[in-house]
């Protein structure tokens, strides 16, 4: 145990009298089981699952929504009057259950929308949200060892989660995870506990054998560029329907449209996610499209992912989670994608 970390546990019967606490002063978010699948939506009581494994959607949608409305406009009198739609919620939000990778995509998302220019929307949504992750559970399609992005992560959260069994550990990361865990649900976690959190974070790397290397693969994917016949062969599965791009914890890619009433007197401007795979995405006016052809689409994801996030901020804009294999229609892999590229 670090100096400073609080670490207390829960016994897991009682995970929805938590809940039931925090929706006190909290909006909660957590993972809830829709059919066959997962899916991050705001929590009332036992419908919370933490024996999830991945999600349709990354929490990005909470931060970044699909649709968000930038402001109004109305025409009065031959003026055109603009109004501000950003508010703060009403009440700050905690979400629980969110995985290492998932964690390190938010952090990615901080310096998209923190670097170089903050954006309002983005930022009033991060700053107003507690995170307390959980130590995952891999699937087949996880390669987040390889990323270096889990299964365990020290920093990015205000609490840490782990199933120890018939209870979870918890540990703080901030001053407001502590309060958190002042309340009386909550028991002092012993050495017993800690070596069970041990034991099953060491069981989680023993699922991942992540065989890709990243040791080069900026240099010769450089040197892959031109190679159409060899991104030709992974195009050719394609089918440009941006489910990898949206099911993305790390991708931002958005367009601006305007929605404007039948009178022509009043509307909205709005930020839509967009795919870099769409065909008009890399369509400028009098029509010219730079990546008109469907090889050069896909290559873009891959590039993104690989190159030009290191040039961008000296981390790949991949951090494992696998979303983009389990639900490309095609099953294109990206670790498959690495190892050609590596020659492996």
């Amino acid at each position: 145990m670090h100096p400073g970390i609080v670490e207390k546990t829960l016994d897991k019967e009682r995970i929805g009298e938590l809940i039931s606490q925090l929706r006190g002063k909290y909006e909660v978010i957590g993972p809830k089981r829709e059919g066959e699948n997962f899916i991050f939506d705001f929590i009332e009581g036992d419908e919370i699952d933490l024996s999830y494994k991945t999600t349709i959607l990354p929490p990005k949608k909470f931060f970044f929504p699909v649709e968000e409305p930038l402001y109004e406009f109305e025409k009065v009198n031959g003026d055109v009057i603009i109004r501000d739609v950003l508010k703060a919620p009403e009440k700050k939000r905690i979400f629980i259950g969110i995985h290492p990778c998932d964690i390190h995509a938010l952090m990615i998302l901080d310096r998209v929308f923190g670097d170089h220019y903050n954006d309002p929307y983005f930022q009033l949504r991060r700053d107003g949200t507690l995170i307390a992750g959980l130590t995952c559970e891999p699937t087949e399609y996880c390669f987040c060892d390889a990323m270096g992005t889990g299964p365990t992560i020290d920093h990015g959260y205000d609490l840490m989660l782990t199933d120890i069994g018939e209870k979870y550990l918890f540990q703080s990361g901030t001053h407001e995870g502590e309060k958190i865990l002042e309340a009386k649900l909550f028991k002092d976690a012993g050495e017993d506990d800690r070596k069970a959190r041990e034991a099953k974070i060491n069981e989680i790397k023993g699922k991942l054998h992540s065989d890709i290397k990243l040791y080069g693969i900026y240099e010769k994917m450089r040197l892959k560029f031109d190679d159409d016949k060899f991104w030709g062969e992974w195009a050719e599965r394609c089918v440009l329907c941006g489910a990898c791009n949206f099911t993305c914890p790390t991708c931002y890619c958005f367009t601006i449209k305007d929605e404007v009433d039948f009178s022509g007197n009043t509307g909205r401007r709005v930020r839509v996610w967009d795919s870099c795979h769409f065909r008009n995405f890399a369509t400028v006016a009098g029509g010219m499209n730079f990546r008109r052809r469907r090889v050069s689409r896909l290559k873009q994801r891959f590039y993104h992912k690989l190159c030009y996030s290191l040039e961008q901020r000296w981390v790949f804009d991949c951090v494992g989670c696998g979303r983009c294999i389990q639900f490309c229609p095609t099953k294109i892999d990206i670790r498959e994608v690495i190892k050609a590229v590596q020659g492996v």
